[in-house]
């Protein structure tokens, strides 16, 4: 049992007691320089730890990969598909819901994209069809079912083409 000064009244008590049992005070053997010391402590660590994450300027400008142009990037397919994914699951997401019979109700998550897959639709002029499975049609009896959705999306105007449904899952 080690004793120490109370931090307010100076009276012997245990430095592992709660409180001083001559004054009352929470924590008697914790001086304000030891609290300090956790506190300063504390913050070295985050300081590294924030300095050890964040990589030089310089690195990042460098690491970064170079800008590929429209035209380049349409003589591929996984590029120009990648580049327009997520304009074409806004563009086409009313256009699929249309074509339930009675409703529709999207299955994917709130970061996930509408569609997984795509092809060339006409490669020639840019034209991609995208292909997603993440919609429920209700049938006539109230229940819902899977579908396939294809929506053939031109992303030079941003505009549909041609949108079908089938039910299935990819």
């Amino acid at each position: 049992m080690a004793l120490t000064a109370c931090k307010s009244c100076k009276h012997q008590v245990d430095t592992s007691a709660k409180t001083c049992p001559n004054c009352g005070v929470a924590n008697p053997g914790v001086t304000f320089g030891q609290q300090f010391a956790g506190v300063a402590i504390l913050l070295v660590i985050i300081a590294v730890v924030v300095s050890m994450c964040s990589g030089d300027d310089d690195e990042k400008k460098t690491a970064a990969p170079p800008k590929i142009d429209d035209a380049t990037c349409m003589k591929s397919l996984s590029c120009w598909g990648d580049r327009h994914l997520v304009s074409a699951s806004v563009y086409c997401k009313d256009h699929v819901e249309k074509l339930g019979k009675f409703s529709a109700r999207w299955t994917d998550g709130t970061f996930e994209t509408k569609f997984s897959h795509f092809r060339w639709a006409n490669e020639a002029q840019g034209i991609v069809t995208f292909i997603g499975d993440k919609i429920e049609f209700q049938n006539g009896f109230g229940a819902f079912q899977k579908h396939i959705y294809e929506c053939d999306f031109n992303p030079t105007t941003n505009a549909i083409l041609d949108v079908r449904a089938r039910p299935g899952q990819l």
